[in-house]
């Protein structure tokens, strides 16, 4: 990785869902700026791989794209993808999934605010998802609980927290419950009093009715995301005192975080 990147783009992919995968990766050609950024997918080895691989490589030509040999799961997918990007010189990486589409300025909100908190431990995530209803300003990031639909960390973090703990963390309090690592992440914020930061209006949003691991189809609907947009044009991002429930249920209420503004992201 080129020390001139902003970060490194990795995506896991079932390899049993080519038609999701081709839509999100459509809305990734779509994002300014996705040509700087060095882009990898992790693709399980499901009876569609051929079909997956032929869609990553038409729209991303260039990426790296690694099949596995054996099911690595929901858990290890995830934890091999960062450990790639991070192993190979990445300061700050998105985590990209295969059923989850993103606006045309998702790398600039993710781009600027890896670079305003680079130094800011207290930051421990940037999620593009926002389970609020709409309408939302469009330029306002604040405060939430983790979700995992596209997200980005840095190096720091990473080897600090979340590699360390990711898979003793995504075991919930008895089978069943609260398990996964976007549960993990949201018990290590929890424990080290960090912060994950959200776009107000969502960034991202999941069309994955069918096919996945624990998405229920018949919770479909609610888990969309009410603000979002696939364009929008460049905005002055500013960090305001309004969050999300932390509940880690795709929807939240806004609430006041108790702090004062923050100046806008340079």
């Amino acid at each position: 990785m080129t020390s001139s990147a902003p970060g490194a783009l990795v995506f896991t992919v079932s390899g049993e869902r080519p038609g999701y995968l081709a839509e999100v990766v459509a809305s990734w050609r779509r994002v300014r700026g996705v040509e700087a950024w060095p882009v990898t997918f992790l693709v399980e080895p499901g009876t569609r791989v051929p079909e997956c691989r032929t869609v990553i490589t038409d729209a991303f030509p260039d990426a790296t794209v690694v099949v596995h040999p054996e099911r690595q799961g929901v858990r290890a997918n995830p934890h091999r993808a960062l450990a790639t990007a991070f192993d190979g010189g990445a300061g700050f990486a998105v985590l990209a999934e295969e059923d989850i589409v993103v606006g045309d300025d998702v790398l600039e909100y993710l781009g600027h605010g890896a670079a305003a908190h680079r130094d800011d431990p207290s930051v421990l995530a940037l999620c593009a998802f926002s389970p609020l209803p709409a309408p939302q300003p469009e330029d306002a990031v604040g405060t939430g609980g983790f979700t995992a639909w596209v997200w980005g960390t840095w190096v720091d973090r990473w080897r600090e927290l979340l590699e360390p703990h990711w898979f003793d963390a995504a075991v919930g309090p008895e089978p069943g419950v609260e398990e996964g690592f976007d549960f993990g992440i949201d018990r290590m914020r929890q424990a080290t009093a960090r912060r994950i930061l959200m776009p107000l209006a969502s960034r991202s949003d999941n069309i994955g009715q069918y096919g996945g691991v624990h998405a229920l189809p018949e919770e479909f609907e609610e888990s969309r995301a009410a603000t979002f947009a696939a364009h929008r044009p460049p905005q002055r991002f500013r960090e305001v005192p309004v969050g999300v429930a932390p509940a880690l249920a795709r929807r939240g209420a806004p609430g006041h975080a108790g702090s004062s503004p923050l100046p806008s992201w340079t």
